[in-house]
């Protein structure tokens, strides 16, 4: 019988890149967002830039939730497959 866990294992490790990815994404967000602010600190920039940063890295934070909530859906279904039916 077909219990779909080798699909699932495979959605799970997909869901796996997909998070590895959006965290590069947020690092590299926050890596512009740091020198943005450590610009304006030093008065070579102006906010501006630093609240354009600062909203992209807002936005690759909310991609990084968005998958790790997919990874935490399929390890969900996983635990439900794997777990005994009640009564049974």
């Amino acid at each position: 019988m077909d219990s779909g866990l080798s699909y699932e294992a495979e959605k799970l490790a997909a869901r796996l890149r997909e998070c590895e990815e959006a965290f590069e994404a947020l690092k590299a967000a926050a890596e512009e967002c740091r020198k943005a602010l450590m610009d304006v600190e030093s008065g070579s920039a102006g906010p501006g830039e630093a609240i354009s940063k600062l909203s992209s890295f807002l936005e690759a934070l909310s991609k990084f939730e968005h998958e790790l909530s997919h990874l935490a859906a399929s390890a969900s279904t996983i635990l439900l497959r794997l777990s005994p039916p009640e009564g049974g």
